[in-house]
């Protein structure tokens, strides 16, 4: 059930064929000025070429050249993949085609001469988990590790990346050694991932509580890891609210010790008042694209990743531009001058936003500047992405041998 509700609730993270949340992997459409994007009809498919981009609803799936495939679920999703991917619309797909598959790279972003480094800290590109020879996850050091892929990532104080895995919660550190340091639903599933200034982890993922029977939704859940190793459940109120909490997604920190939670399903902010409150931040569970304060804004989040710099601004992401909510609520949008693919991104100290795509990687300034550094990943669709306080990019793909990623500029 954590499976199948995260592939409803991030299609847009499982996204970047990488690249996504996905984390991964989700976002951005065709450049300004160039034709509307080709509608593929039910029953229909297109082999992709370099630079374009095709309409499909729910639904459709995505076959890129490497075997990894993303069956997309919602709408107002974009999904940057590879040109020789395959994308099929089932005839049964019959719904509004409001998702972008796109091989489109932009030449307008100044690219930048300077080469990044691309370490793979953990996981093998050629190792598939949960084929017939093959463990679902396992621990290890290195390649030796295996990973499903397509959950969340954060950087604790020591350097260590946590991530979520299929529901469990694992931790990789600096020289590649991988552990589980809780397995899925014992007793918690894990989804978002966040660290607090106690390297105690927090996570965000749907309950295995009934919140509805007709229809039939599961319930979400804020779970607690001590540095200790002890598990609670913090925000019980959250869990018990009249209205099903359905969502789970990414979640941040900021620096007075409140957490906040992409609810990407009801389109909004969640903040999390210790020791046990909680309140609607921004948002109101109306899609749209108004600026405004707190809940008279509206968002359309297109990603599970949730951003946040040193000012506490927090950033989603919508329909080819992003939203920045500053500490008092207030929402207002940001237009990459140049579009940013890729669905997972993070926000480093400064503002700096940078999200990564099959090819590339995009980093847009505070003053509104994009570079793009070229990119070749291994493997995989990029769902998620972290930065640590040095600034080193950690991305989680998933697919066929997924990995997590270090890429130092």
């Amino acid at each position: 059930m954590t499976i199948f509700l995260r592939a409803i609730l991030v299609s847009c993270v499982s996204t970047m064929l990488v690249a996504c949340g996905g984390g991964g992997n989700s976002t951005t459409a065709a450049s300004p000025g160039s034709a509307a994007p080709a509608t593929v009809a039910a029953g229909a498919s297109v082999t992709m070429t370099a630079n374009e981009s095709v309409m499909v609803p729910s639904g459709a799936i995505i076959t890129s050249p490497n075997g990894s495939v993303i069956t997309l679920n919602g709408s107002s999703n974009t999904v940057s993949t590879q040109a020789g991917a395959t994308v099929t619309v089932p005839a049964s797909a019959t719904g509004a085609a409001n998702n972008v598959v796109t091989t489109g790279q932009t030449s307008s972003a100044t690219v930048s001469a300077a080469p990044v480094t691309i370490t793979a800290l953990a996981g093998s590109a050629t190792t598939f988990a949960g084929s017939p020879s093959t463990p679902a996850i396992q621990d290890g050091t290195g390649a030796a590790a295996i990973l499903h892929g397509g959950g969340f990532l954060a950087v604790d104080n020591n350097g260590n990346v946590i991530f979520s895995d299929e529901g469990a919660l694992r931790k990789v550190t600096p020289q590649g050694v991988v552990t589980t340091l809780s397995a899925l639903a014992q007793p918690y599933a894990w989804d978002g991932v966040a660290i607090d200034s106690a390297n105690d982890i927090y996570g965000s993922a749907p309950s295995l509580t009934l919140a509805s029977v007709s229809p039939a939704l599961f319930g979400a859940s804020i779970s607690e890891m001590t540095a200790s190793g002890a598990l609670a459940s913090p925000y019980p109120n959250w869990e018990s609210s009249p209205s099903p909490n359905v969502a789970s997604g990414g979640l941040v920190f900021d620096s007075k010790g409140n957490l906040f939670l992409a609810d990407v399903v009801n389109n909004r902010i969640v903040k999390f008042t210790p020791p046990t409150g909680w309140t609607v931040f921004a948002g109101n569970g109306t899609a749209g694209n108004a600026d405004g304060a707190g809940t008279a804004a509206t968002l359309t989040m297109t990603s599970n990743n949730l951003g946040i710099d040193a000012n506490d601004n927090l950033y989603v992401r919508s329909p080819s531009v992003f939203r920045k909510i500053a500490p008092d609520g207030t929402v207002t949008t940001i237009t990459p001058p140049t579009p940013m693919t890729g669905a997972g991104f993070t926000v480093d100290a400064a503002g700096d936003i940078f999200t990564v795509d099959i090819q590339t990687i995009y980093r847009m300034s505070v003053g509104g500047t994009v570079t793009a550094y070229p990119f070749a990943a291994p493997s995989g669709f990029v769902t998620s992405l972290a930065i640590d306080k040095n600034n080193n990019l950690y991305a989680g793909t998933q697919g066929p041998g997924a990995q997590i990623l270090k890429i130092s500029f």
